[in-house]
């Protein structure tokens, strides 16, 4: 691959990216005009969010499946078409059951994102050259809330957040006929490949899918946070939207040079473990920021970046090392399933404690025990590695 032709084979990676996991953050972004305008409360918007990821987390598996039957291109062309129809519907919703319908929508879109992008790179990227470029595309995620946080608000100000919504549709429209164009077609699979896509997957992988649960669970305060700066430290609706942004700022350099550093030395685990330190000093500065001084929200949303919003960049490589080609759609799906599951309950379950006890204290506490959680699973991981190796 060329150097001009991975430049925009990136590129499409980090907006599918962008766009297909855009739903969730933007809901988070527009929170306040969205409770207010539809006279929902923070747990019915939280329900929203949850079920977003909770059917994404039900359709990876299957998404991953149909992935490595169809190829990483048409993936992606569906990923596209499905973000954009998405955003219509949440341009055009008048009533809270119209965000379910949109919801629903963006499942598909945020489930199809990794396996297609994953079999893309494992389709045309050589062995120890998928670091950077899979760092890259991961970092689209948090390019795509940075970007949101810094606009929307000021769109959803101007021209309502249904306005809002229907200008960001376009986005990934325009993309999806750009990937018909430039994105290569999957390769023929050999025979003794696909046979090896049936195949009973590492047991690395279910590891990621264990450790992907509990720092997705860790990590769904992250949709909150503009809520908290408003609520909790007395922000404005842009401010908050200024403290996503820069936890999706922060976050990609953090996706590209965590996946480069760990594929070049090999230390997955060792990464994820010192991601997963990073989420627990991060949710015990956001409780500080509220308790002490409202600035440590700035040096908090700094660790948050660099830890649980940072994971999926080295999860993802190492999907690829461990599941080879062939699986790599379905693997992909598997350990997607453990994190937006993670992801998924959290909204909910954080936005009734908020209404219930009128505090996020308890949301900060419970993010840390999911964050040491996951530390707990890369040392049993690390532990079952060593003995693997001494039996064997």
């Amino acid at each position: 691959m060329s150097d001009a032709r991975r430049t925009v084979f990136g590129s499409m990676l980090f907006i599918a990216m962008g766009v297909a996991t855009f739903t969730p953050a933007s809901l988070g972004i527009l929170a306040t005009f969205i409770i207010d305008d539809l006279s929902i409360s923070r747990a019915e918007l939280g329900i929203v969010l949850g079920l977003i990821n909770v059917a994404a987390a039900v359709l990876s598996p299957m998404a991953g499946r149909v992935t490595d039957r169809i190829g990483g291109k048409k993936a992606l062309i569906a990923l596209f078409v499905t973000a954009g129809a998405t955003f219509l519907i949440l341009g055009t919703a008048t009533a809270y059951a119209m965000l379910f319908v949109g919801a629903l929508a963006g499942a598909f879109s945020q489930a199809t994102a990794n396996p297609a992008t994953n079999k893309l790179i494992a389709e045309d990227v050589p062995a120890g050259k998928r670091g950077m470029i899979t760092g890259v595309k991961q970092s689209g995620v948090q390019a795509g809330i940075f970007l949101g946080g810094l606009t929307v608000p000021t769109l959803a100000i101007a021209l309502g957040w249904r306005g809002a919504y229907l200008i960001v549709a376009v986005v990934p429209l325009v993309f999806a006929a750009v990937a018909a164009w430039v994105v290569p077609a999957a390769p023929r699979t050999p025979a003794e490949q696909r046979n090896r896509s049936t195949d009973p997957l590492p047991r690395a992988i279910w590891w990621l899918a264990g450790f992907g649960f509990l720092m997705g669970f860790s990590g769904a305060v992250t949709f909150l946070v503009p809520l908290f700066s408003q609520e909790e430290l007395g922000l404005s609706p842009v401010a908050g939207g200024i403290a996503a942004a820069v936890i999706a700022f922060v976050a990609v350099p953090g996706r590209i040079l965590w996946s480069r550093y760990a594929e070049r030395s090999g230390a997955f685990r060792g990464s994820l473990a010192a991601m997963a330190v990073l989420s627990i000093a991060a949710a015990g500065l956001f409780y500080l920021s509220g308790a002490v001084a409202a600035w440590l929200l700035w040096p908090a949303a700094v660790l948050i970046a660099v830890g649980s919003s940072s994971w999926n960049s080295v999860g993802m490589l190492a999907v690829m090392v461990e599941a080879g080609v062939a699986a790599t759609g379905r693997a992909s799906g598997v350990v997607l399933f453990g994190f937006l599951t993670g992801l998924g309950i959290g909204p909910p379950i954080f936005g009734a404690i908020i209404d219930g006890t009128g505090s996020y204290d308890l949301m900060w506490l419970l993010s840390a025990l999911a964050a040491a959680g996951s530390a707990v699973v890369i040392a049993a991981w690390q532990r079952s590695v060593r003995e693997s190796v001494t039996h064997g």
